[in-house]
């Protein structure tokens, strides 16, 4: 399983909470974004994420994009050929009758059609534009834009075609690009998921000229089976969790995570399997069950397990209370060169942040000893009761108050 996803098939990407989801689920979440982008509406949780180093931008125009528009240029160039007479009637910019801008100068940087596309020049070829442009396909769409920042005049010119068929298209130089990179296309529009085994002239006429006869959707079992297993532990309202707390639980469990995605690729045979199963129903009653047996029973003895260990600091504290009289605690805490007015009772909480130090440090042992800890964690770090973090936050009281 690869560690980047590579969102398509916009610049854009969906809301926080899918976002948070694809963070948790990728070590890297990477989305295509020319350098000179000129319109970008990431949140503050989105550039904060960036900010962490867990998004990634690829400019498709560079070197080490790998000339990925030039591959989608050739398939795409070969599906205009065989199907334009197809196209012009359901995606020509005539067929939309969109009406011509106006010559002024705009205060506003105008957003394009709501039926249209914006693609960036660096996702597209010349030639491609150009043949496209040509069968009336794409349209260049240019107007003056007076820039807020200092009044600056400047000419705007952009490339703008059918938003579904330019969905299509990012989509196939979205596969090309994460095949060239080793990265996992991944996308919140299920519909351009359909050609999972790969984009040809037929899968892309399938989707954009047969749409009745679109068989259904099947998701990746491998996501599938991940998404459904991060729902089991994670709040359900993602988006609503400070984005601070998606930042330190991935810091924190890094390591977790990727044994985590080890686990995942040790069912690659099952997810195989799985995917040649004709029936959706069938499918999700397999998956589903899977993830009970492989997920929710784990975590549930994983869960027993560090039950039975918050036990032991106070177990140890009884015994030391009923097993050493008040004297004899005493000479342990002149041993030790505590103050004298450390009674007992000082030297029973000594042992509690002793125990607790060992609890959590055993804690962490089953996790990383586990290959379904990063989920437990998940659960401890986002959950609303949060213990880890006070756990921690009472050790460092405790240590602090010491002279």
């Amino acid at each position: 399983m690869n560690d980047t996803g590579l969102y398509y098939p916009y610049v854009n990407l969906p809301g926080d909470g899918w976002v948070k989801t694809a963070v948790l689920l990728w070590p890297l979440l990477a989305r295509i974004r020319p350098v000179d982008y000129p319109v970008l509406h990431d949140s503050m949780d989105v550039e904060r994420l960036r900010d962490a180093g867990l998004i990634l931008d690829v400019d498709p125009g560079s070197a080490s994009s790998g000339g990925a528009e030039g591959s989608a240029q050739l398939l795409f160039l070969e599906f205009l050929d065989q199907h334009r007479d197809q196209l012009i009637p359901g995606f020509g910019i005539d067929a939309l009758a969109v009406p011509p801008l106006e010559d002024a100068v705009y205060d506003e940087l105008l957003p394009p059609d709501p039926r249209l596309e914006v693609l960036h020049p660096t996702k597209m070829s010349y030639r491609l534009a150009r043949e496209l442009a040509g069968a009336g396909l794409l349209v260049r769409q240019s107007f003056r834009w007076r820039r807020p920042a200092d009044g600056r005049i400047l000419n705007i010119d952009r490339l703008t075609m059918h938003r579904e068929l330019a969905g299509v298209y990012l989509t196939v130089l979205a596969d090309v690009l994460a095949a060239r990179n080793g990265m996992t296309p991944i996308t919140d529009q299920p519909r351009l998921h359909a050609a999972a085994s790969g984009w040809n002239v037929a899968a892309i006429a399938q989707i954009l000229l047969h749409e009745n006869e679109i068989r259904p959707v099947q998701a990746d079992p491998t996501q599938a089976f991940a998404i459904m297993a991060l729902q089991a532990v994670v709040p359900r309202d993602l988006d609503r969790v400070p984005v601070s707390r998606i930042i330190e639980a991935r810091k924190r469990l890094l390591p977790e995570m990727l044994a985590y995605r080890e686990f995942l690729d040790s069912l690659t045979d099952f997810f195989a399997e799985l995917a040649e199963c004709p029936d959706p129903e069938i499918r999700s009653a397999r998956l589903r069950l899977k993830v009970e047996s492989e997920v929710v029973r784990s975590m549930q003895t994983m869960e027993r397990e560090i039950r039975r260990l918050d036990l032991q600091p106070a177990k140890a504290v009884l015994s030391l209370q009923s097993l050493a009289p008040p004297a004899v605690l005493g000479t342990v805490s002149a041993a030790a060169g505590l103050s004298p007015g450390m009674t007992s009772i000082g030297v029973a909480a000594g042992c509690v942040v002793g125990a607790s130090a060992a609890t959590l440090r055993r804690r962490q042992e089953v996790r990383a000893e586990h290959p379904l800890g990063y989920l437990l964690g998940l659960k401890q770090e986002l959950g609303p009761t949060d213990l880890v973090a006070k756990v921690r936050s009472g050790m460092r009281r405790v240590s602090s108050d010491r002279p």
